[in-house]
């Protein structure tokens, strides 16, 4: 397994970045080859505060080289390309294998 998560920092608008996030980057996004599956929650804090990023995408392949193929495709190309449309407040991506267990 290798995982993708993109971490997005508070929108200018947020009512915009949700709209668009579900009606237009999320239909972009199941085109990616390879892609197994993906998630998003936004983030949140125990004591109420507002929290330091608004959401996080997880995105999950099979293995590293499915997700390099499923990113560098043209589907992955403007997927990625997408974020600008939306993400007014910036994104963070990390790139991970397979997890250990605790």
């Amino acid at each position: 397994m290798y995982e993708i998560t993109v971490i997005y920092n508070h929108p200018a608008d947020p009512a915009a970045f949700d709209d668009y996030y579900w009606n237009t980057h999320v239909a972009l996004a199941r085109k990616i080859p390879g892609l197994q599956s993906a998630s998003f929650v936004k983030c949140d804090t125990l004591d109420g505060s507002t929290p330091s990023h608004y959401g996080i995408a997880r995105l999950v392949f099979d293995s590293k080289d499915q997700a390099l193929a499923g990113l560098g495709s043209p589907e992955g190309q403007v997927t990625s390309a997408d974020v600008a449309n939306f993400a007014s407040g910036g994104a963070t991506l990390l790139f991970a294998g397979d997890p250990d267990k605790i």
